[in-house]
């Protein structure tokens, strides 16, 4: 009777073990990666999503630095990005959110365009604005995986009537007054996924 108990156990635990090797195996060959809410974007997407937030940080930078050349050039590298990004992936996890943003970085590329043809820099700053409002909307529905994402306002902006910005970093660089007032500003959210 031990013996036939002591054979049930080795089997019973040999059997155990390699359901759990299986599961592990699982796991680890899981092509998609997912952020913080679960969603599981492909490898493509997630790298599209990232070099877009990146174009805008490099956008926000250069109206930092207050240089309009530099505008100009990450305004276009945003464009180009914003048109190879496919939001269709964002629906299979969020359909009413999906519908909120669809559209929405066609929107943002033809107020680039917009702020392309502004000869003035404060004029940029107000398109930046726009495309700035977009982004917010935009990462909240998509939850960019991997990101931290920093709300940043400027209660001064445009004669006092506010505006906000993202940030990759909570210091605050404000790009509407560049080095006029580069620090006049606070994070008012965190987004991490």
């Amino acid at each position: 009777m031990k013996k036939t108990l002591l054979i049930l156990s080795v089997v019973f635990l040999a059997v155990a073990c390699k359901n759990k090797e299986e599961k592990t195996e699982e796991t680890v060959t899981t092509p998609e990666a997912k952020n913080t809410s679960g969603y599981a974007y492909s490898e493509t997407f997630n790298q599209s999503m990232t070099n877009v937030l990146t174009a805008y940080y490099g956008l926000k930078d250069a109206f930092v630095a207050s240089d309009t050349v530099k505008v100009n050039a990450a305004a276009v590298t945003l464009r180009s990005l914003l048109d190879s990004l496919k939001l269709d992936e964002v629906q299979k996890f969020d359909t009413l959110g999906f519908s909120s943003i669809n559209g929405r970085p066609g929107d943002v590329a033809a107020e680039l365009g917009g702020l392309l043809g502004e000869k003035e820099l404060e004029k940029k700053r107000e398109s930046f604005e726009m495309v700035s409002n977009a982004f917010y909307d935009m990462v909240r529905v998509i939850k960019p995986t991997g990101a931290t994402i920093y709300y940043q306002y400027c209660p001064m902006a445009f004669n006092d009537k506010g505006a906000y910005w993202l940030s990759n970093a909570d210091s605050i660089m404000n790009p509407y007054f560049g080095k006029k007032m580069l620090t006049c500003g606070e994070v008012k959210e965190t987004l991490k996924y």
